[in-house]
């Protein structure tokens, strides 16, 4: 009985083990994914910004000589970019943790495990909120920043938002409201792992924004 009770004990050990492995096996896999993905996409949106840029420049030669138009205050909207089927917003970039990643828009789970995700607001009305998952090569050395930090972010017209970090929280997964309402002009947010909390970067508009 005691030896049969033994055994028993050897063969849950040894599937826990295999189902650990197994997990962190597919942990792995997820992660290259995730980052091949990124990459993949960031080298696409590179591309489109570049070509924007260039038609940008060749449309104000062509204008130089029309005659000067009034100029009407519109609402300004985010533009976008598809590359692989995905609408992307611009490039956030994170100097210090040599980071650079695209920017989809509207966040959904299965957006989150190929890249960063616009989450809230706007770069231009300073209420915007990006998400992402703690993989490593995403969000998961958020908690690395400091206060002072530079974070960038690159619309889809060469335009560079500079963002300083100015303080790191710890918020619970629920806490939608204090995450949209902070009343800063960038937050980058990321699960723990777990995914009881939310690692949560909060950045003011920095001096040499939108130069």
């Amino acid at each position: 009985m005691r030896r049969g009770f033994g055994v028993c004990c050897i063969l849950l050990g040894i599937c826990c083990l295999v189902a650990s492995l197994g997990l962190i096996a597919y942990n792995r896999w997820e992660e290259e994914n995730a980052q091949d993905a990124s990459m993949n996409i960031l080298q696409d949106v590179q591309e489109d910004i570049q070509d924007n840029t260039r038609e940008e420049s060749t449309s104000e030669e062509s204008n130089q000589d029309k005659p000067e138009e009034i100029s009407v205050d519109i609402p300004k909207e985010m533009l976008a970019t598809q590359v692989d089927g995905y609408d992307c917003i611009g490039i956030l970039s994170v100097p210090v943790l040599d980071l650079e990643l695209p920017v989809l828009t509207d966040w959904s789970y299965a957006k989150l495990k190929k890249a960063p995700c616009h989450y809230y607001g706007t770069y231009y009305e300073k209420d915007f909120v990006i998400a992402a998952h703690n993989y490593k090569s995403h969000f998961g050395r958020l908690s690395e920043l400091q206060a002072g930090d530079i974070v960038v972010f690159t619309d889809i017209n060469n335009i560079e938002h500079y963002y300083e970090v100015v303080l790191l929280e710890t918020l619970p997964k629920n806490a939608t409201k204090e995450m949209i309402t902070s009343g800063f002009d960038l937050s980058l947010y990321t699960c723990t792992p777990g995914g009881s909390n939310r690692v949560t970067v909060r950045c003011n508009a920095a001096q040499d924004s939108n130069r």
